[in-house]
């Protein structure tokens, strides 16, 4: 019995060396939002309508469904940026557009996979007391993240009516993984440029940001 509380005893002290808190304001961390926006960013830039330079646009968000306001109003809004940066001005209201660009949403989220080759951390039963976790004992494994965004947009005149393009579906794809081998770990993304890597990761050169 000695050693069987003793073995206990040895686990539920790896299992608490173990133990990672999260703690974020939002529901979601800014690794998260980042992986939804980079793909929204990805996705829109491949928005290039056929429509007359010059035309002033209204972007109609109606059909964006999502459940999220902020993924919402960040895609809306990278949307509309990329119309600027196609030569089209940006309308407050439909009345006073030429075009009306319709946009719509398959999908701004996140797929997750997890691979492990080793020992799964397992739950054990403690009579008269809650059941504890063992540690994981990993040889090698891998979360890999990845933002799905699919948009579409249609536009049409404002008075008529009439169809004058449509653009898409577009995807957009990003991805964050993270890798491990007997506790040696990398990580692989396209969520920040480089700069913005290393100024995040404190090794921006002094003077670099005042340039």
């Amino acid at each position: 019995m000695l050693k069987q509380c003793t073995a206990l005893a040895l686990v539920a002290v790896a299992a608490a060396g173990c133990t990672t808190v999260r703690e974020t304001q939002p529901t979601q961390t800014a690794r998260e939002q980042l992986i939804m926006s980079t793909a929204a960013d990805l996705a829109s830039e491949k928005i290039t309508p056929n429509v007359p330079k010059g035309n002033t646009i209204f972007v109609d968000s109606s059909h964006f469904a999502d459940d999220a306001e902020y993924r919402t109003s960040y895609a809306v809004a990278r949307i509309q940026a990329q119309l600027l940066k196609e030569g089209y001005k940006i309308a407050g209201s439909a009345d006073k557009a030429d075009t009306i660009a319709e946009v719509s949403t398959g999908a701004l989220s996140i797929d997750q996979a997890d691979k492990l080759f080793g020992i799964p951390s397992a739950k054990i039963p403690i009579p008269l007391s809650s059941p504890i976790n063992t540690p994981q004992l990993a040889i090698y494994k891998k979360a890999i993240r990845t933002g799905v965004a699919k948009f579409n947009v249609a536009f049409y005149d404002a008075k008529s009516g009439s169809l004058e393009d449509v653009v898409g579906p577009v995807y957009g794809f990003s991805h964050y993984d993270k890798s491990s081998i007997f506790g040696f770990g990398w990580k692989n993304s396209n969520l920040l440029p480089p700069a913005a890597q290393a100024e995040m990761e404190g090794k921006t050169p002094k003077g670099a940001a005042a340039q």
